[in-house]
């Protein structure tokens, strides 16, 4: 980049850094996250930053610390001046140089509402905590925490080795966190730290002896027995927040009014379109028959009704996981006792109302 447009950059940041340092009233908490638009074709929508900030900070209680006060990630949506082109033939990156993350956009289609910045702010927590990796593991590990794609049901495990050393592009991102999950879970974290610190720059044959020398089995032993385990899964950081879930007795009643200015909405809107979320992690404390209506206005001649959602996510490991969605509905379910996630996905501006009522054993 030039040195005009660092400055220009430098500029937009002190006054971003300034406008987010400002508390609002009852705000508590720490801001981690500093957004600059130069690319403004999409508006910020009011919950974002507050959702982001969270996000951060349970990255850092999955790595056992808390996150620093004075953590502060400068996010750039640059539009095609973005660097990742050339660094990783990506429209988004994190640039480890510069502590930045790079984006072209906001939201784009086919990613779940601020997935890629959540995957970008992954990265930048991950190198302020442990560094650099071979993209395999730094795309896994950050994956891991939230999935990008829309959500949809894992599908069954398959060979990772061939991308042990590829570059970014050519890493199955999804493939890639089922793979580092199983690792950490079965081998801890420490261990798994072990191979991400040392693996970078190295080739296949190299990454495949540093595994067997930490981990005591070579890597074909561990690969067999992630594909013949069971179920792989990714951590459900981005939409599971158990320390802030609702209990639910017999009944549960829940309004929210979706719009881009509703501090629970995260997301952005462009001039002629909008994708915004908001999310409730609820538990069930008696598992049971219960019926679920899901209540939402469509507006006059609106196309967008298929975009529009409403997904339940079964938070827990990977054998308790599971993933529905649903969109207008009055049906009944049958619910474990458990943690749930609330994922409310609108395309429009509306007043979603969901009612859970347990009605049977």
């Amino acid at each position: 980049m030039t040195q005009r447009r660092h400055a220009s950059l430098a500029l937009q940041l002190i006054a971003v850094w300034v406008l987010a340092c400002t508390p609002e009233p009852g705000a508590s908490h720490d801001q981690h996250v500093e957004l600059s638009l130069e690319n403004d074709a999409r508006e910020v929508c009011a919950g974002s930053i507050p959702h982001l900030d969270r996000y951060i900070e349970r990255i850092f209680s999955f790595f056992g610390v808390a996150a620093p006060a004075y953590l502060n990630v400068p996010v750039l949506v640059v539009g095609t001046e973005s660097p990742c082109a050339d660094l990783y033939a990506s429209s988004s990156c994190y640039v480890a140089a510069e502590e930045t993350v790079y984006l072209a956009d906001l939201d784009l289609e086919g990613r779940r509402t601020l997935g890629v910045v959540r995957h970008e702010l992954g990265h930048a927590v991950i190198d302020r905590l442990w560094g650099q990796s071979a993209p395999f593991f730094n795309e896994g590990l950050a994956e891991s925490l939230s999935q990008t794609l829309d959500r949809a049901t894992p599908p069954p495990p398959a060979p990772v080795g061939d991308m042990l050393d590829r570059i970014p592009a050519e890493v199955d991102y999804g493939a890639a966190a089922y793979f580092v999950r199983f690792l950490v879970d079965t081998r801890g974290l420490e261990r798994f730290k072990q191979v991400f610190q040392r693996s970078l720059g190295r080739s296949r044959a190299e990454i495949e002896a540093l595994m067997a020398s930490i981990y005591g089995a070579s890597f074909q032993a561990l690969e067999a027995e992630y594909l013949s385990g069971p179920a792989r899964c990714q951590y459900q950081l981005d939409v599971c927040e158990p320390e802030s879930a609702i209990a639910v007795g017999d009944r549960f009643h829940l309004t929210r009014a979706a719009s881009c200015d509703d501090p629970d909405f995260y997301g952005s809107a462009g001039e002629d379109d909008l994708d915004i979320a908001a999310q409730q992690t609820i538990e069930v404390r008696t598992g049971g028959t219960y019926r679920l209506e899901i209540a939402y206005d469509v507006p006059p001649l609106s196309t967008e009704y298929p975009r529009s959602q409403v997904v339940m996510t079964r938070c827990g490991d990977c054998e308790e996981q599971s993933i529905r969605t649903f969109r207008q509905a009055d049906e009944e379910l049958q619910l474990e006792a458990g943690v749930y996630a609330l994922e409310m996905v609108m395309p429009f501006d509306t007043v979603v109302t969901i009612n859970l009522q347990r009605v049977g054993p």
